[in-house]
């Protein structure tokens, strides 16, 4: 088995967990465990009762029979409802035409988009594809900045105030044991990750942490508490925006703070005002007809340092033939030399990829 596995590709390579089952009769002779001595099955039941010293920590499958077809992959048995990576590789933006084969408008605004932007980096379509683009998008920003632990306290600083205010808001008791505490301890990896970008981590070594399962939702439990305590502790900005039939907290609670939950447009801009960092989306959706084709964009930037007045929200379209005009609206490591933000987004239906530019 060992060896049939080393042929494959990392991103190959599949595993389904082995059922403690106490039905002998169906078992094979052996058991084979990743990494590790195969069992018999007498050394299985022998070790049954304590499934710690069973799997000894590692992964455990079991080898399809041999005239197995279904689900097999060069001999190993592939998990039918193995989940895609977190987060893609770069590809060309160009590539994006071959998902919609039928749709000639899309297809026309990738091509425009493709005038400004080279490459494109997918994120799966789970409920926290915005905030898992969202925050990789910058990580990889703030890793090529020349100062970039200054951008680090400034980041902290916000954090830092999003949880006093965190701290003021009443939290289901059924949700966090100890909220102040879990919101500390995330905060503490946050800090330690920024960090780490801050002082160098490649970014091979970053798009692999991100690959990690844990670390990241932790992260994106994280984003989503700062997003919520922006939109509870400013209610007056954002109480016009959340339907009728429900409160604040009830469209939190419902909205914002669960990890299966697809972004809202207002969750979006509150996470990007608890950070204060600026962020542009071109939309893949529907487009001005005036002429030319026109591309839809949302430009978000913070408040002032002194965190008081109204947030910014820009909405524009462009074309192939247009010239967009300077923002002008500040300066700073997350804004270019034409006042626009630096994190690019692409918002398509139920996804959100990172653009880079040309």
């Amino acid at each position: 088995m060992q060896e049939d596995e080393d042929e494959l590709p990392d991103e190959e390579k599949f595993y389904i967990s082995l059922f403690m089952s106490a039905q002998k009769k169906n078992l094979p002779h052996d058991l084979v465990r990743h990494d590790s001595v195969p069992l018999n099955k007498n050394e299985y039941f022998s070790l049954w009762e304590n499934w710690n010293q069973l799997l000894d920590g590692k992964r455990t499958y079991l080898r399809p029979p041999k005239d197995c077809r279904i689900l097999s992959v060069s001999g190993v048995f592939r998990c039918p409802d193995a989940r895609p990576r977190t987060l893609g590789c770069k590809e060309p933006l160009l590539d994006l035409v071959q998902d919609y084969p039928d749709n000639d408008i899309f297809q026309e605004i990738i091509k425009i988009l493709c005038q400004r932007y080279l490459h494109i980096r997918r994120t799966r379509g789970d409920g926290n594809y915005f905030y898992r683009a969202f925050f990789f998008s910058y990580l990889e920003n703030l890793g090529q900045m020349q100062d970039s632990q200054a951008e680090v306290t400034r980041l902290m600083e916000h954090v830092a105030v999003s949880r006093e205010n965190f701290c003021r808001l009443k939290w289901d008791k059924a949700y966090f044991l100890n909220p102040e505490e879990y919101f500390s301890s995330v905060a503490s990896e946050l800090n330690h990750l920024v960090n780490s970008v801050a002082n160098g981590l490649s970014s091979d070594e970053l798009y692999k942490r991100s690959l990690q399962e844990i670390m990241p939702l932790r992260i994106i439990s994280l984003l989503r508490l700062l997003a919520e305590t922006e939109i509870r502790t400013r209610e007056a900005d954002y109480k016009s925006f959340i339907p009728g039939n429900m409160n604040v907290n009830q469209y939190c609670y419902k909205e914002v703070r669960p990890l299966d939950v697809k972004p809202t447009m207002l969750a979006m801009r509150a996470l990007t005002y608890a950070l204060g960092i600026p962020l542009r989306l071109e939309i893949l959706g529907r487009a001005l007809m005036a002429g030319d084709l026109q591309v839809k964009r949302l430009d978000f930037f913070p408040r002032s340092e002194s965190g008081k007045g109204a947030f910014h929200m820009v909405q524009s379209y462009w074309s192939s033939t247009s010239t967009p005009e300077p923002l002008e609206l500040g300066s700073g490591n997350l804004l270019l030399s034409d006042g626009t933000p630096l994190l690019t987004l692409l918002c398509r239906s139920e996804d959100c990829d990172i653009l880079y530019r040309k």
